[in-house]
Order: structure tokens, then C-alpha cells, then sequence
């Protein structure tokens, strides 16, 4: 009996399995996930759109030149959870456990138990990952004096950057939701009918965005995918994430999924095998549409900063990459990039806050860009701060080279 491939069929099935086993059932191949799938291979081309602005009308001449006002950048992302997983039936564990360990039993306690748990808990770091690189967090504890402020803090700061608050939506740990019942300020509604008291306190939806709990265990910023999915080292607890799931695309492609009868060279036993690859991506234009509420500070991002002589004396050619940065050297939406130079060492610079106020900060507002009047041997240090509050996500520096 040959191997048959039934991955689109299986990928079909899976697909309802979602809404009842995924807390990320309304991402995965959902929404923006159906227009950014791979082209070839597990490549995914994800495009972004900037224009100019509008002019004025000059009504009393036609200078008859028009310029491209417009341009697209392309982004690639490999789908980085290249993931197989394959078992072996014995038809006698078949037979003796009364159709217990079918192939079937199998891979629905697999997809249950292990699949779609790793999912979530992949997404739920990724989601941390984008509002920590974009600088969208806070990391302030929480109480149940606080929850409120920090909430009002976290849709005023996506509301500040455009986002639709009807598409928000939330996912929340246990203990947070715990605070959100017992702060002061929530209304609660009693019902009394035929002498029966129904005391309704669950919290469906705050301000119109629709919360769900999800496992505190499925809710860290690092995780080890080794095998199966557990807590990373330094995990941080993720208490609530807000996300516009227009700005995310996740997708998933089921590559393989076959199985073979029992032969000579399985000795006798079925042999289940299935590949798939799955990713999730954040829209370059959308990222303010991913807000994380954490137990601890993220990491401050590093960008790398090269400084190159220019013709000119004095001036050198500093070109920065890393994180918010395009691979063309375009900054992404929603990022600016701010630097310090002829300084006798590099400026230490902290995650969430502003760049040191003792210090000179210009906006670097073209990625290379010439800056002149440097002292050769000096350092310039460059920040990518979130252009809404002006906090720094990411720091680097380099030796000045100037022109002689």
C-alpha cells in the first residue's frame, strides 16, 4: 500500500479543531494570515505602502513634471517553526486496548495536548516580542488599585496611534483577571428572579473589547521548542495582551501528512508522519496594534551602528541596522531614529524611558546619513525611540570615521 499524502485534508479538519482548542483560534490562518501565505517554499513576502502628503493647488500654471510619490517595501520572512512529528502503531495496541490507539485517538490527543498548546504559547511570546521591539508595554505591577489606570494607559496609547479600538481585542492571565473583578470602579449587575439572586461577575468586556483568559503557562515571553513547548530560561509573565488581529498574520501550511500500512520495513507496525510550518508576523505599518502588559522590563534591542569617512573633512556616513530597521535602511512606521555624537564614550540608554536628558539628541532623519563637523575617535550612539512617547526600544554605537 503506498503513502498517502493527505495534508490539505488534514490541514481542512484541523482547521475546525481550532475554535474549541485555540485561544488564538480568531489568528491563526485567519484575517491578514489568508493574504500573506508563502509564495514558494515557506517564504513569506509581506509589502508595506508610504505616499507623500497632499499640496496645495497652484491654479495659475502647469509645470508638467509628476513624480512618483509613493513607495513599497518588501519584507521576507521564513516561517521559523519548521516542525515534523511521526508514531508508530502496532496493530496489536490497536486490538488489545479495544481501538483505543487508533491513528485517529493518536494524533487528536497530539494535536490537543501538544500542537495547538505550543501554538498558542509561540504566538503569546511573538505578540510580547512586537510591542517590546515597538516599545508598547508597560511593566508596572499590578494591583487591584492600578488595573484600571493601566488599562485606560494602554487603549489611550493605541487609540493615540490609530488603532481601531472596535478590533481590539484581549487575552489576560487568571491572576490579572482575578485584579480586574476586585477593582474599584467596575460595575457589577444583580439580577433577582422568582427570589433567586444570580451574581453575574465575570468581566466579558471592558470598555467594548472582548477579554479571555488563557494560562498563565501560555502567557511567558520565552519559551525552549526543543520539543514540545516549555517555559524558557528568564521568562517574564505576560499579565494581559491587547492586539488588533489586523495587524497580525499568522499563518500555518501543512506540508506533509501521511501514513503508512504495516510492511516488512515497519515491522509489521502503521507509521504516522506530518510537517508543517507555522510563523507569526507583525505588519511594519501596524505595530503599534500590539500593546504587552509584563511582569518585567524587556531587553533593550541592539542596533548595530557603523560610521564610514565621507569625502568631505569631518563628515562621516553612519548607517544603523537592526531592529525596526528595514534590510533597505528604510525606519519602519512608528520609529525614529535619535543620535548623540563626539562623546568621550558611549551613552547607556534604558529600555522604556527617555534618552538621557543630559545629552544633545538630533533626529537622524535619512538611514545612511552624513553627518558632518565629527571628531574622528569619538563615539556617537544612536536610539530607536517609539515616536508616541519618545521612550527608547533599542541602542548602538560606533567610533566616529570622518573625512580628511
Amino acid at each position: 500500500m503506498p503513502n498517502l499524502n493527505y495534508a490539505a485534508q488534514y490541514g481542512r479538519e484541523l482547521a475546525n479543531a481550532y475554535p474549541y482548542l485555540s485561544y488564538y483560534a480568531d489568528l491563526w490562518n485567519q484575517g491578514e494570515s489568508q493574504r500573506f501565505r508563502p509564495l514558494r517554499g515557506k517564504t513569506v513576502y509581506i509589502p508595506s505602502m508610504s505616499t507623500t502628503g497632499a499640496r496645495a493647488v497652484n491654479r495659475d500654471r502647469i509645470d508638467g513634471v509628476f513624480n512618483r510619490n509613493f513607495d513599497v517595501n518588501w519584507e521576507a520572512h521564513d516561517l521559523q517553526m519548521d516542525r515534523d512529528w511521526d508514531t508508530l502503531v502496532d496493530p496489536m495496541d490497536i486490538d488489545e486496548t479495544n481501538e483505543v490507539a487508533t491513528i485517529a485517538n493518536v494524533t487528536r490527543t497530539f494535536n490537543q495536548f501538544q500542537k495547538i498548546p505550543e501554538q498558542d504559547a509561540y504566538m503569546s511570546s511573538k505578540l510580547a516580542g512586537f510591542a517590546s521591539a515597538f516599545g508598547g508595554v508597560s511593566f508596572a505591577v499590578l494591583s487591584a488599585a492600578n488595573i484600571l489606570d493601566e488599562w485606560d494607559n494602554a487603549l489611550a496609547y493605541m487609540t493615540d496611534q490609530r488603532v481601531n479600538r472596535d478590533r481590539v481585542r484581549c487575552k489576560m492571565t487568571p491572576a490579572c483577571y482575578k485584579l480586574l473583578k476586585q477593582a474599584a470602579g467596575i460595575t457589577r449587575f444583580i439580577e433577582l428572579s422568582n427570589g433567586i439572586q444570580d451574581v453575574d461577575r465575570n468581566v466579558a468586556r471592558l470598555d467594548g473589547v472582548r477579554i479571555e483568559e488563557v494560562p498563565s503557562d501560555m502567557m511567558k515571553t520565552v519559551y525552549n521548542f526543543a520539543v514540545g513547548w516549555a517555559i524558557g530560561s528568564g521568562a517574564a509573565q505576560i499579565n494581559f495582551l491587547l492586539y488588533d488581529p489586523m495587524a497580525i498574520a499568522a499563518p500555518i501550511i501543512y506540508d506533509t501528512s501521511m501514513m503508512s500500512a504495516p510492511t516488512a520495513q515497519s515491522k509489521g507496525k502503521y507509521l504516522y508522519y506530518e510537517r508543517y510550518y507555522y510563523d507569526v508576523f507583525v505588519l511594519a505599518q501596524r505595530q503599534a496594534g500590539v500593546y504587552a502588559q509584563l511582569g518585567a522590563a524587556p531587553t533593550i534591542g541592539t542596533l548595530t551602528v557603523t560610521s564610514a569617512a565621507d569625502a568631505s573633512a569631518g563628515d562621516s556616513v553612519i548607517t544603523v541596522s537592526g531592529p525596526g530597521i528595514y534590510d533597505s535602511g528604510a525606519i519602519q512606521e512608528g520609529v525614529k531614529l535619535v543620535y548623540c555624537a563626539d562623546q568621550s564614550a558611549a551613552i547607556t540608554c534604558t529600555y522604556g524611558a527617555v534618552p538621557p536628558v543630559a545629552n544633545t539628541w538630533t533626529e537622524m532623519t535619512a538611514n545612511p546619513a552624513t553627518i558632518g563637523s565629527l571628531t574622528a575617535s569619538k563615539v556617537i550612539t544612536v536610539a530607536a525611540v517609539n515616536k508616541q512617547t519618545g521612550f527608547v526600544v533599542a541602542s548602538g554605537y560606533a567610533t566616529q570615521v570622518v573625512g580628511t
